[in-house]
């Protein structure tokens, strides 16, 4: 690599670090992990989840970790337009799933069909490894159906794997909609 490039990806290092909201040292290790993941998950692409390392959902309900559900956003943007955060709520997969709409659910067969693979693989080793994920967040619909806001993945390989219950994130406006539409147990409402 020339000089030329060394700047320019630390330049563009220290860039996306800000954007996202993390030191430039937080920021490279990050990078590195998800460069050592993505690899990984090349493996994966496409196969059955009985090839697949075994899964644990370690969900981080934590107030810090409620921007992830939204798929990467930093901590500012998530503050300024979520101020009141999100409510924490528990379903029973089964049921919520009958209750997605279709652009959300994945049917049997559709692990692999709808979505991005390389995300899907990702989150699959990523999990793997045990790391911290944060539920998905949905909304609603007038169709007296759920839709995802981010977490269409995790959703996915929780129903593969048979999870029987699924946390999520809902936004407090939403909170009697979303009542009239599922049975939920809240956590923090």
């Amino acid at each position: 690599m020339g000089h030329g490039e060394i700047n320019l990806e630390t330049i563009m290092d220290q860039i996306l670090a800000e954007n996202a909201g993390q030191s430039i040292e937080e920021y490279r290790a990050e990078k590195t992990l998800r460069n050592r993941i993505s690899e990984i998950a090349k493996g994966y692409i496409g196969k059955q989840s009985s090839e697949w390392p075994q899964i644990h959902f370690n969900w981080d309900v934590s107030a810090e970790g409620r921007r992830y559900s939204l798929d990467g956003a930093s901590q500012k943007k998530f503050e300024k337009h979520y101020p009141e955060g999100f409510l924490l709520g528990q379903v029973v997969l089964a049921e919520f799933d009958r209750k997605l709409c279709h652009y959300s659910r994945r049917d049997e067969g559709e692990i692999w069909e709808v979505g991005f693979q390389d995300k899907l693989a990702f989150l699959i080793v990523y999990l793997s490894e045990n790391r911290k994920i944060s539920p998905p967040l949905v909304k609603p619909l007038e169709t007296g159906e759920v839709i995802f806001n981010g977490g269409h993945h995790r959703y996915a390989i929780a129903k593969e794997i048979g999870e029987k219950e699924l946390p999520i994130y809902v936004q407090p406006k939403y909170k009697s909609e979303i009542e009239a539409i599922l049975n939920i147990e809240w956590k923090n409402a």
